[in-house]
């Protein structure tokens, strides 16, 4: 019960709910002044420490270095070459408190786009997670149409993203109505084709862990949401992270005694949120542009959002005998 209500239970029924407000009252989020800050705390409490927690697990193990050398060396050093770039003047910057606007709006553009690939990666390794718990076989035809609406949500997602973007000629066709009507439909039948084989699965094995159909279902309320309210974002931020954080907490169960876990879980838990403070916070009062250009905080930020999206689909693969043992092992005794 505890791994359905966090993975999905409560992100369904929040952001069910937030759908309901918003086609009855026309309200959104960013609508209600006492609702934002009581989120951005959550931002703090929960959607940081999701970020800075997969370095626990990427960095806290020396095997990692060797078996994932693209994740722990190289990609955070091209991303601090490119991010060092844009304060050159060679490279139209001017230090740490006036970054090149166009390096930076790019990263922040790639980040956001990347966006699209983590939250279907990780929908879609929780359903695999739980398949694998409940001994559940899904085949290559099963497999091809579920992770083929996701595939579809990560095009919706993209053309989204687009829509908010400056028009340039490049990008003008994905900017169109017509496109976001494409991309519309294209979700409305990935979610009828997704709910077609989650039932085809149901009558085939006799039973349907709720765990599976709550994570795809949950998804696709995300996109959803998104479509019919964009200033709801942030509760789309807070159930990816609520999400996540069960598997990291495993993990640590599963590494290391039961004696005292409770006590490590809680130094870790504020040891994320103090990091996310010092990674997502203090940068921006540090750093002040008096031109009005990104700073290295802001970009900073953004540098560590891509590495931990490159991060999460290289050290979660449940092919690995490893991860595995890591997220498992509980089940051995």
């Amino acid at each position: 019960m505890t791994d359905l209500l966090l993975t999905s239970g409560i992100s369904i029924f929040v952001v069910g709910t937030a759908i309901l407000i918003f086609l009855s009252t026309g309200r959104t989020v960013g609508d209600e002044s006492d609702i934002l800050p009581k989120l951005l705390v959550m931002q703090v409490l929960l959607n940081w420490p999701h970020f800075l927690v997969s370095y626990k697990l990427l960095y806290g193990r020396r095997e990692n270095v060797r078996a994932y050398p693209l994740a722990t060396i190289i990609v955070p050093l091209v991303l601090l070459a490119v991010v060092g770039a844009a304060m050159l003047p060679a490279f139209g910057g001017a230090g740490p408190t006036a970054m090149n606007l166009e390096i930076s709006y790019a990263l922040w553009v790639f980040a956001a786009l990347y966006l699209a690939w983590h939250y279907t990666g990780q929908a879609w390794g929780v359903m695999m997670t739980f398949a694998h718990l409940s001994d559940l076989q899904i085949n290559s035809r099963e497999r091809l149409m579920l992770r083929g609406g996701f595939r579809v949500l990560i095009l919706w997602h993209v053309v989204w993203g687009i829509q908010t973007l400056p028009s340039y000629s490049v990008l003008t066709p994905f900017q169109t109505d017509i496109a976001m009507s494409i991309v519309n439909i294209l979700g409305i039948c990935a979610f009828l084709v997704g709910a077609l084989t989650l039932l085809q699965i149901a009558r085939r094995s006799g039973n349907l862990d709720l765990r599976i159909a709550g994570a795809w279902l949950a998804i696709y309320l995300w996109y959803l949401l998104l479509w019919i309210a964009p200033a709801a974002f942030l509760l789309v931020q807070l159930s990816h992270a609520l999400q996540y954080m069960i598997f990291p907490a495993r993990v640590e169960l599963n590494t290391h005694p039961r004696k005292g876990v409770i006590t490590r879980l809680g130094f870790l838990y504020a040891a994320c949120v103090l990091g996310g403070l010092l990674v997502f916070y203090l940068p921006e009062l540090w750093f002040v542009s008096p031109v009005g250009n990104p700073t290295i905080g802001t970009i900073f930020g953004v540098l560590v959002n891509i590495h931990h999206y490159y991060t999460d689909s290289a050290i979660w693969k449940l092919r690995r005998s490893d991860v595995q043992s890591r997220l498992f092992k509980h089940l051995d005794h």
